[in-house]
């Protein structure tokens, strides 16, 4: 088990640093001098260069990032250069709205996505699966900005039951935090659910033609008890890495629906530092989520390596 764990930890560490290395060269190598940005309308080749000076990107790029990667050993993602807060405080203020929407609308997905495939695959034979299942494929169609902006046209503009976006922060008020989070969570979880809802009914349908089914079957077994004794646990672990594998999606998805609610979080963030040129930023952002991905990725590793230990001995 430790030589397991070992392995995925160093896998996720040689991760983040390519990621690292990749955050700062492509923002580096873009197109633009953050200092002219910076200075607006009063740039002029000498206050350019010698805001360039001062923000150090006169030195070359191995050295930038040399100097760029020992700060961030240490805890210190650098200063914005816009707002010139350290880029640590601004991450950690942004964090908690993207924590919550992601969490809540990936249980909710959760929640709804497993027993539904279940189910479909259970009766896939039957006449209502089929609606379903064209829901389904049309759920994967949808695109997700689409579902915001119709169930912000719904809920907000014509029966004026939810806001139409803001973020409440739970300290200071529960039930504002709440009914500001249902449209973004639900328009999030729409996204999540329809490919979800089809791997588990793929992967339950593979189930259910093993032998093993076939036996109990014989024996007399319902099909309820064969749902939730045989073929649920075996879907478990399949399903558990394809939604590790989503967090990729969730994080894109997040981003998307941060800025149709205004949310003040990481997506907003980046986006506003990607429009703004402030690379510091841009690069907090990547590798906060990178690191995500992978702590979150390597808690599924160690979640079904506890599930089937034979998984510890590949």
């Amino acid at each position: 088990m430790a030589i397991y764990l070992l392995v995925r930890i160093l896998g996720g560490v040689v991760t983040l640093f390519c990621v690292s290395a990749l955050a700062f060269f492509a923002t580096a190598l873009a197109p633009g001098n953050p200092a002219a940005v910076l200075l607006g309308n009063l740039a002029t080749p000498e206050r350019i260069a010698a805001v360039t000076e001062q923000m150090g990107l006169d030195k070359p790029l191995p050295i930038r990032y040399a100097i760029w990667l020992k700060e961030m050993l240490q805890g210190n993602l650098g200063t914005s250069n816009l707002s010139f807060k350290p880029v640590n405080d601004l991450v950690l203020a942004a964090l908690p709205p993207t924590l919550e929407l992601a969490a809540l609308s990936l249980a909710l997905a959760v929640v709804i996505a497993i027993p539904m495939g279940l189910i479909l695959a259970q009766n896939r034979d039957r006449w209502w699966t089929r609606p379903l299942s064209g829901l389904v494929t049309l759920g994967i169609s949808v695109p997700g900005f689409w579902v915001g902006l119709l169930l912000i046209v719904v809920f907000s503009m014509t029966f004026k039951l939810l806001p139409s976006g803001g973020y409440v922060p739970m300290t200071r008020s529960v039930s504002g935090n709440l009914r500001a989070m249902i449209l973004p969570v639900l328009t999030l979880a729409i996204y999540l659910i329809p490919s979800l809802v089809r791997f588990v009914r793929v992967t339950a349908a593979n189930v259910l033609r093993e032998d093993y089914i076939d036996t109990a079957r014989a024996k007399g077994a319902g099909a309820w008890r064969i749902l939730l004794q045989h073929v649920a646990p075996n879907t478990l672990i399949p399903t558990i890495t394809y939604i590790g594998l989503q967090l990729g999606v969730l994080i894109s998805g997040a981003i998307v629906i941060e800025i149709i609610f205004s949310i003040p979080g990481l997506g907003r963030l980046g986006m506003n530092a990607v429009l703004n040129r402030d690379y510091p930023v841009i690069q907090g952002v990547v590798l906060l989520a990178a690191t995500g991905y992978v702590v979150v990725n390597l808690l599924i590793d160690l979640a079904y390596s506890l599930i089937d230990p034979r998984i510890r001995t590949r």
